[in-house]
């Protein structure tokens, strides 16, 4: 070998390459070789583009991007690849058992998700997301296209070095972003650090420590010039950098397992071992050392005190990001009570959140998540389990483990000695048993399943030549009724796979046009006919749900008409018939989704306001709907006090609300409206004792002290309420409706000023709240006129983590539950931390009166 090229002696070493993934090319077919090339190009452009595509603005979302990309040039390479099917008599190729296995548990979700009874969103979802049958059989077509590449060392080259060059610029972009700001080239796309052309924040993690796990083999296998050894020292140097950034704790163990094996190897071959000295060894051994060496090092760092460490990286990126997700222990428990009811095939593919919604641990609805649908368990794969019942959860573990022994086969027991395939295979191996593991104890981005399936089918491709007795002989053409047969089957390829590509694009454009318009449109009958066409296109629930809603909305402000007319009444009318048709047409498209049985309850119960007999009735009949699919959820019970507090029904609210308090104590908005009614009652004094009561046996529950201060404020004992919301705030400082309601009361106080940096810290969660963006202003200027009670609605909203359909669940407050667990090491160090400080109201106003008191 020598040290001096980058594939020393490749086709010395395999006789010449040999394209032979549908047979051996002939010299005279060129039309053979033709579409053998073409097909061989779309897998390249496939691996080598998936981590940096993306359409500006995202529209249909980042991961559906990639889905589309991978659906569009799989169908590329599975038209032509059946074309050339019939070029040929026979075709070689390897046919794992892992590979079948997968296949079969893609069967079993398809089984699942026909009977699971939500089958749009088990077979598609709204975004083609990772859990859907869709998504699925698109990671099997994934590990099938790379076979096109069997035998052919040029092609499976290019694929390493396009992914190479296109792994080290994503590296580069995200690593001066997270130096120069969200600022730097966000392509319309990219507002914050934490979300790249990778994924998530924790995404691009994975990536990073792939790339390590890449580049550490393939400086111990290939003899590289001395420059080309830099330059992937370098991208790995990168990698880390990022790797720090992020501070993935679990990522860290397996980058400084991983280093610390290649390390002890690397100083042992030599004796233990008994290799061979050899000049690439010699002249790479300073580098390919040195660079493993630091890996180990900066992994145990971050390992035994990544808290430290990772708030000064915060400190100086200014990036502060923590994912949380269900524990084992949490998604043990929702599995286990899915069994209980069906556990051969699960709750159904894309269904987690369904069976969180009814089967959580009811103590997280004391924690800031009691709210919250997670839409995935632990990890990818023990949410697969939930979702697929024994049967697909069974086939997936046997794939896996399969494909380990395979690898096993392909790289210690193998007879085939050349070099480049042993290394393609080693790289192919060791990046797909990554991806896999990371999918057991952490849910990636579409980006990575799809990098995941990519790797898996490049080391079949590798295996092929590894291990030649896996290779296989499929005669396609032997006569004329077999060729007829071919025909038909080709022919029935190519109409799916157009069919395929024409109704994921019919989804895809759907999906972004009417996520477009609810950011762009700028009148609601823009967006009405946009959410019309989007369905159209799609049958996607949403966007029916979505002009409820506006109905809803409607309804509600003719509903505040003091002296409607009658054309005010009319309307009233056809806005009522139009939202209750929508609503229902929503709850017909899903009826698992407790959100449109809500919206439909809220048109009833303005109904009900209006006078219209039975609509009470409905109203209540579409709430208990939504609480069966839901019955942990207190929002439900808040709902229904609410309702019936406005028809005058105060003994059915008070009944509401202290349902409500049994599944949530500490519930804001039910203790609000609580207090709200005994104010309307005259009962305040009588309520002031009782919370003051209440207090003395919960003094570390935040919302008691806000109930009180409430009470006290409408009995016109302003220093003391300050006081108790003060005590609310002590207990947390992130209450935002005890600070709002605080501010409230220092400006009645006559300290506006005080008051203000109060408004101040209540915006900051509350950006989009025009009256309190007014306020400000007023206080501002000097002349301000205090808010009055705003109804049975708390005033702002509190502080939530962030979700979305597709996106992780994220949090900059504090777990107080172990029912989740944050995936990131949080900083101790206190840099980087944007929690809000609290003035100090206590010099303004000394006094030694308990609120409580």
């Amino acid at each position: 070998m020598s040290g001096n090229q980058f594939i020393p002696n490749i086709k010395q070493a395999s006789g010449g390459e040999e394209m032979s993934q549908p047979a051996p090319v002939t010299k005279e077919d060129n039309m053979g070789t033709s579409l053998l090339r073409a097909t061989q190009y779309a897998v390249v452009a496939l691996f080598g583009f998936l981590a940096v595509f993306f359409t500006p603005g995202l529209w249909a979302s980042l991961g559906f991007d990639k889905v589309f990309l991978a659906v569009g040039l799989a169908a590329v390479a599975v038209i032509i690849g059946s074309l050339l099917m019939l070029r040929r008599v026979r075709m070689q190729t390897v046919l794992p058992l892992s590979w079948m296995l997968f296949w079969g548990a893609v069967a079993a979700a398809l089984v699942s998700g026909l009977l699971s009874g939500d089958r749009q969103d088990a077979l598609r979802g709204s975004v083609m997301e990772p859990q859907t049958v869709a998504f699925l059989a698109v990671m099997a077509v994934l590990m099938t296209v790379p076979l096109f590449l069997q035998r052919s060392k040029i092609m499976s080259i290019k694929a390493l070095v396009f992914f190479g060059i296109t792994a080290t610029l994503l590296l580069v972009y995200n690593l001066v972003r997270l130096l120069f700001g969200a600022a730097f080239l966000p392509f319309d796309s990219f507002g914050v650090v934490t979300v790249s052309p990778i994924g998530g924040f924790n995404d691009l993690a994975i990536f990073a420590a792939l790339m390590v796990l890449i580049g550490l083999v393939t400086l111990g296998q290939l003899p590289l010039k001395k420059w080309l050894q830099l330059i992937v020292a370098g991208v790995i140097a990168i990698s880390l950098v990022v790797l720090a950034a992020v501070n993935f704790f679990n990522i860290w163990i397996i980058v400084g397992f991983f280093g610390l094996l290649m390390l002890i190897y690397l100083l042992s071959r030599d004796t233990l071992f008994g290799s061979e000295e050899t000049a690439f060894s010699s002249k790479s051994s300073q580098i390919l050392v040195g660079t493993t060496a630091v890996v180990c090092i900066v992994s145990a760092l971050f390992v035994s005190a990544g808290d430290y460490v990772g708030g000064k990286m915060n400190a100086l990126t200014g990036a502060n990001y923590v994912e949380v997700r269900p524990s084992v222990e949490a998604t043990i428990d929702i599995a286990r009570a899915v069994y209980s009811e069906d556990a051969l095939l699960g709750i159904g593919p894309n269904r987690f959140t369904d069976a969180w919604r009814v089967h959580k641990d009811r103590s997280i609805n004391e924690t800031i998540f009691w709210d919250t649908d997670f839409n995935a368990g632990s990890g990818f794969v023990p949410t697969l389990f939930v979702n697929l019942g024994l049967l697909g959860s069974i086939l997936l573990i046997a794939s896996h483990l399969l494909f380990l022994f395979l690898g096993y086969k392909m790289l210690l027991r193998s007879t085939n000695q050349d070099p480049y395939w042993y290394y393609f295979g080693a790289a192919s191996f060791t990046a797909a048993t990554f991806l896999w593991v990371m999918s057991y104890i952490y849910v990636p981005g579409a980006a990575i399943l799809l990098l995941t399936a990519l790797f898996t089918g490049f080391t079949f491709v590798a295996a092929g030549s590894l291990l030649p007795n896996m290779v296989r002989t499929i005669p396609l053409a032997a006569n004329r009724r077999s060729g007829f047969f071919m025909m038909a089957t080709v022919i029935v390829i190519i109409t799916v796979s157009v069919a395929t590509l024409f109704s994921v694009g019919k989804q895809y454009m759907a999906e972004a046009r009417f996520t477009k318009a609810q950011l762009t449109a700028e009148t609601l009958p823009e967006f009405e006919q946009v959410a019309l066409s989007s369905f159209g296109l799609y049958s996607d629930d949403r966007f029916i749900s979505a002009r409820a809603q506006i109905e809803l909305a409607n309804l509600n402000s003719l509903l505040a008409i003091a002296e409607p007319t009658q054309e005010d009444q009319q309307r009233f009318l056809e806005t009522a018939q139009r939202a209750i048709a929508f609503a229902e047409e929503a709850v017909k498209e899903d009826p698992t989704n407790p959100d449109h049985h809500t919206v439909l309850a809220g048109v009833y119960s303005n109904l009900a306001l209006a006078g219209i007999d039975g609509a009470q009735a409905k109203a209540e009949e579409s709430l208990a709907r939504a609480q069966a699919l839901e019955p942990l959820n207190p929002g439900y019970r808040l709902i229904a006090a609410q309702i019936a507090a406005r028809i005058g029904d105060l003994e059915r609210a008070r009944a509401e609300i202290a349902s409500a308090l049994e599944l949530k104590r500490n519930f804001t908005d039910a203790l609000y409206l609580s207090a709200q009614l005994d104010i309307n009652e005259g009962n305040t004094e009588a309520a002031i004792a009782t919370t003051r009561s209440i207090i003395t046996l919960e003094p570390n529950n935040p919302t008691r002290y806000f109930q009180l201060g409430v009470l006290l404020s409408a009995n016109n004992s302003l220093e003391e309420a300050a006081r108790a919301y003060q005590a609310a705030l002590s207990l947390d400082p992130q209450y935002a409706n005890a600070r709002y309601l605080l501010a409230l009361t220092l400006l009645n106080l006559n300290q506006p000023a005080l008051a203000l940096d109060h408004l101040k810290l209540v915006q900051q969660t509350n950006v989009e709240n025009q009256e309190l963006a007014n306020l400000i202003q007023q206080v501002e200027a000097g002349d301000f006129e205090i808010p009055v009670n705003p109804g049975f609605t708390a005033p702002v909203t509190e502080t939530s983590p962030s979700e979305g359909v597709e996106n992780p669940v994220t949090t900059d407050r504090d777990l107080d539950t172990d029912l989740v667990t944050p995936v990131n090491t949080i900083s101790t160090s206190g840099e980087g931390s944007e929690e809000a400080s609290l003035p100090d109201f206590e010099a303004a106003n000394e006094t030694e009166t308990d609120p409580t008191e």
